[in-house]
């Protein structure tokens, strides 16, 4: 950056170096965009939960029990409190998913080496893809029963096996551009 001028001062232009610097292309750009889809994918799907969340727990759509408070009335004190409470523990699962997401979106897509974040979530990964095999193995009425036999349990194992590679690919990343700078400091 120029150093007799900065961005926002009167008259200020950018220098060769500035246009040149921000014409050229990032490092591995299409690595770090293609490494958070299966984040955004799960952050889209958690939307999609809480509205479901909203519109069939809070209000009753599609139900025959009509929205919460036409339940809660008439019921004892103690059954709307425990029900109350399970309903809002359901609808901030989706809404922690969200923000995790959001944040594992954030911190993926950064340049810097984030070796740590990039393993912890490999082996995440790699648990739910262990998980999604046992189940299909061991449990397959449980598997059916949450929606998850033949194209649904392909879709789901698809992507953890993508979010899982993709993190495998930025820790090799990572671990090359870390043992470079050890090399250079």
């Amino acid at each position: 950056m120029s150093p007799e001028r900065k961005p926002g001062d009167p008259g200020w232009k950018p220098s060769e170096e500035d246009i040149l610097a921000a014409q050229a292309p990032r490092p591995r750009f299409a690595l770090r965009v293609l490494s958070v889809l299966p984040f955004i994918l799960f952050g889209a799907f958690s939307v999609i939960a809480f509205v479901a969340w909203l519109a069939v727990v809070i209000f009753g759509v599609g139900t025959d029990r009509g929205a919460v408070w036409q339940w809660a009335a008439g019921r004892s004190a103690w059954e709307v409190v425990t029900q109350l409470a399970l309903a809002i523990v359901i609808g901030l699962v989706p809404v922690g998913v969200a923000v995790l997401s959001i944040w594992a979106t954030l911190r993926g897509f950064g340049e810097s080496p984030a070796l740590h974040f990039w393993l912890f979530t490999e082996i995440v990964f790699a648990a739910a893809a262990f998980a999604l095999v046992l189940g299909r193995a061991r449990w397959p009425e449980l598997m059916q029963s949450i929606a998850l036999k033949g194209t649904e349990w392909w879709f789901a194992f698809v992507v953890v096996a993508y979010a899982m590679t993709m993190a495998h690919l930025r820790v090799r990343r990572d671990r090359r551009t870390l043992a470079v700078e050890d090399d250079d400091g």
